[in-house]
Formats: C-alpha cells, sequence, structure tokens
C-alpha cells in the first residue's frame, strides 16, 4: 500500500463529502427553514422508498459485470490506495471521483461484514433520494409547493430510473444529482460552490463536462470579477484535491489518459442508444464509417450537438430566469443523448432527471417527460436483458427488433425536436410567467 497516497485519499474524500453536504444542505436549507409541509411530507415518502429499495437490494443481483467491477475498483482503493486503483490488472474505466465512493463501501464492508455488493448500491439508494429532495428544491425556484412536491414524486417513483439505479445497480442517479445540485447553486448565484460541484461531476464521470460549457458561459455574463475569481480558485482546488491520490504514482499526464481510454474504450456511433446514430444505422458500427457522404457519424453527431450548445447559450444570454438555466441544462443533456457518438441507452436518465422540476409548469414539458421515459425504460430493459440471462425468456432478449428500435429512436429524435423548438418558444415569451409554474401551465 502506498500510505501517502492512502493518506491524501482519506483527507480528499472527507472534504469532499463535506463540500458536498454543504451544497445539500445550502439547497434545502430555505426550504426546511420555512416549514414547508409539502416538502415534509415528500421527504417522507422518498425515504421510505429508499428503505424499501435497501430491503430489496439482498433480492436483485442487478448486472453482474458491471456491479462486479465496482467492487474490485472499491476493494483496490482500501487494499492498496488511490495510487493502485489503475493498475492494468483492476482494468479500471472510470474517472476518479467515484471511486471514492466505491472505496468508503469497501472500507464499510471490511469493517462490518455486510454484503460488498449491497453496500456498493446503497449509495446509488441514497443518490435517488438526494436526487427528489434537490428535485424539490429546484422546482421551488419555478413553482410552488405542490408542483414541486410532484416534480419529486415524479422523479423518485419513475420506473425507468429506479431500474436502472434499483433493478440494474448503474449510478446514473450519482451524476443527474451532482449535475442538478451544481445547476441549482448557479441558480442561486453561488457561482464558486456550482463550480466545485460540477468539478465533481466531471470527475464522477465524463458526461459530466457536459455542464461545464454552460456554466463557464453563464459565469461570465451573470457574475462579477469576484464571482469569477471564486470559481476559478473553487474549481482548481476541488481539481487537484480529487487527482492527487491518484497522481503521486503516475506522471504529469495521468488524468489526461484515464479520460482518453474512457473516451475510447467504446468507439461507436451509438452504444445501444435508441437515438438518431442508431437511426441512421450506427449500431455499434464505429463512428468513423462515413454515414453521409464524406462525413462520418462522428462529424456529423458533434456538429449536431454542438448547434444545441449554441441555442442553451443564446437562451442563457436572452434571458438567464432559473427555469431557463433549468431547461438550457435539460436540452444540452438530452442533445447530448439524441446526436452525440457513444451514447450508451442509460444516457437518457440524465435529461430525464433535469426534466423533472419543469414538469409541472408545462403541459410540452410533462408529455415530453413521459414519452421520454417510456422509451428510456425500453432502451434499458433491452440492454439489460441482452446482459443478464432471465430464465424462461428466449435468448435473454427483450422482443425489440430492428424496426421497433428504429420506431423508439425516431420517437426520441423527434421529442429532441420538439424541446429545442419550445426552448425557442420559451426564450419569447413573457419571463414572469416562466418563473411561476402555475402561470407556465395555464398557457401551455
Amino acid at each position: 500500500m502506498d500510505l501517502l497516497s492512502y493518506a491524501l485519499g482519506v483527507v480528499t474524500g472527507l472534504t469532499l463529502a463535506a463540500v458536498f453536504a454543504s451544497a445539500v444542505v445550502s439547497a434545502l436549507k430555505p426550504i426546511v427553514g420555512s416549514k414547508d409541509r409539502c416538502f415534509t411530507i415528500v421527504a417522507g415518502i422518498v425515504t421510505s422508498l429508499a428503505i424499501v429499495k435497501v430491503a430489496m437490494l439482498p433480492y436483485l443481483p442487478g448486472e453482474i459485470v458491471d456491479l462486479r467491477q465496482f467492487e474490485i475498483w472499491g476493494l483496490a482503493m482500501a487494499r492498496l490506495g488511490p495510487a493502485h486503483a489503475y493498475d492494468p490488472q483492476f482494468a479500471c474505466m472510470y474517472t476518479p471521483a467515484y471511486l471514492y465512493v466505491l472505496w468508503a463501501a469497501a472500507e464499510i464492508t471490511a469493517r462490518t461484514g455486510f454484503n460488498l455488493r449491497v453496500m456498493v448500491e446503497i449509495p446509488l439508494v441514497t443518490a435517488d433520494l438526494l436526487l427528489a429532495l434537490i428535485v424539490y428544491a429546484a422546482a421551488r425556484k419555478v413553482g410552488t409547493a405542490r408542483a414541486a412536491s410532484a416534480a419529486a414524486l415524479l422523479v423518485a417513483f419513475n420506473p425507468a430510473l429506479i431500474y436502472i439505479s434499483t433493478v440494474w445497480g448503474q449510478n446514473d442517479s450519482v451524476l443527474a444529482l451532482t449535475v442538478l445540485l451544481s445547476v441549482l447553486m448557479a441558480a442561486e448565484r453561488r457561482f464558486a460552490m456550482a463550480w466545485a460541484i460540477a468539478v465533481m461531476a466531471g470527475m464522477i464521470k465524463a458526461q459530466g463536462l457536459m455542464l461545464i460549457p454552460i456554466l463557464a458561459w453563464l459565469t461570465l455574463i451573470s457574475g462579477g470579477k469576484r464571482d469569477w475569481l471564486r470559481s476559478a480558485a473553487a474549481t482548481i482546488a476541488i481539481t487537484i484535491l480529487i487527482i492527487a491520490p491518484f497522481q503521486v504514482v503516475h506522471p504529469w499526464h495521468f488524468i489526461w489518459d484515464v479520460y482518453s481510454s474512457s473516451a475510447n474504450f467504446f468507439p461507436w456511433a451509438s452504444v445501444n442508444a435508441f437515438n438518431l446514430m442508431l437511426a441512421m444505422g450506427g449500431l455499434i458500427v464505429l463512428d468513423t464509417d462515413r454515414v453521409i457522404g464524406p462525413v462520418s457519424y462522428f462529424e456529423l453527431g458533434n456538429f449536431l450537438f454542438a448547434m444545441v450548445y449554441v441555442l442553451a447559450a443564446w437562451i442563457i444570454w436572452r434571458q438567464s430566469s432559473p427555469w431557463l438555466l433549468f431547461y438550457s441544462v435539460l436540452i444540452v443533456y438530452l442533445g447530448m443523448f439524441t446526436f452525440a457518438p457513444r451514447m450508451h441507452e442509460r444516457y437518457l436518465f440524465y435529461a430525464v432527471a433535469l426534466m423533472a422540476p419543469l414538469v409541472p409548469t408545462s403541459r410540452t414539458i410533462g408529455a415530453l417527460y413521459a414519452a421520454l421515459s417510456v422509451t428510456l425504460f425500453l432502451d434499458a430493459a433491452y440492454v439489460f436483458f441482452n446482459l443478464v440471462r432471465v430464465p424462461g425468456m428466449a435468448e435473454g432478449h427483450l422482443p425489440l427488433g430492428p424496426d421497433a428500435r428504429f420506431a423508439i429512436s425516431i420517437v426520441n429524435v423527434a421529442a429532441c425536436v420538439v424541446a429545442v423548438g419550445y426552448g425557442i418558444f420559451a426564450v419569447y415569451r413573457n419571463p414572469a410567467s416562466l418563473q411561476s409554474g402555475a402561470a407556465e401551465a395555464a398557457h401551455t
């Protein structure tokens, strides 16, 4: 064991936990302080749901390969320290921030004798719980307590989200929670905290980095020099803090190598994502293959995704209200799933979760939420049943043939187009109506 790495890792893990907890408390403190009865009821419901989920974990084996990797990486951190977590024998493909969570699970298991797989999954249930509460806080920025209650329960009881986190055992709720928390801090103009949480998101999974350009643009046009300096300091400090325990035995370009290997591990146009790339024939096809004349899947997908960024930046530039900020981040993550290459089926999770706070404000968004929740569930279930052989089901497959997958992909593309169009429409609405859930619902 590398003792320096281990000691640095302990300090980093505790510091990250403290910063994250501080952001959560900051988001929820005004609501708790106001003695919001709706929030109390919602908190009780989602906490009860979390207890039921934890009780079910021993009977839900999840996707064995994914969970076994989590176990191995957590044990590597606990036994050898962060410096050796990326040793070749562990085949670690994750960026470093989430390894601290897996480390904590392995340490608790070693000291208590609890089931390691269950301990690895408990953070997912916890993230589900906190995601519902942060959705409530975000929804209160744009609507009433009753509307926020509906939004929180919509995300807590969404079958697709439950399926991915509790049945599958994947950690997408952790990233969705972190991204939404960062956006909420930015909406409150707590830019330094927003950047600290955004860096954590970007180092939990590479998809968290998609938030950075929007946050940078918002900070530039809405913050002052003091905000810029504090945000830069927070970004540098959290980045160094996360990387340092791993860096001590690696070359200076270690973190670049980690992200590069992660990005290049699945160099396909669509990694089972029912999106535009799949609809154009890119399922498990190299993204360097040509799709339209000399244009490759990679070039086309990233161009369209970049155009979504341009739209999101324009929306924020025109009116940086909380409603439009939440919506801009939502369409970035929906555009990422719909257009960008190398997307997995689960990455629609982020758009669905980010959409939840806005659902009570608009029938259009409510319809999009319902449609995308169904397509996400079908996509995730199709892939899961291909990974996990289910007794009594032929070849372990959910019966979705090429035509069905194409049709679902078209639905997702259409939903993204509608979301983009609605974003343009929203900019020209009275900004005051976008701040009020009741007013927005009355006009849509």
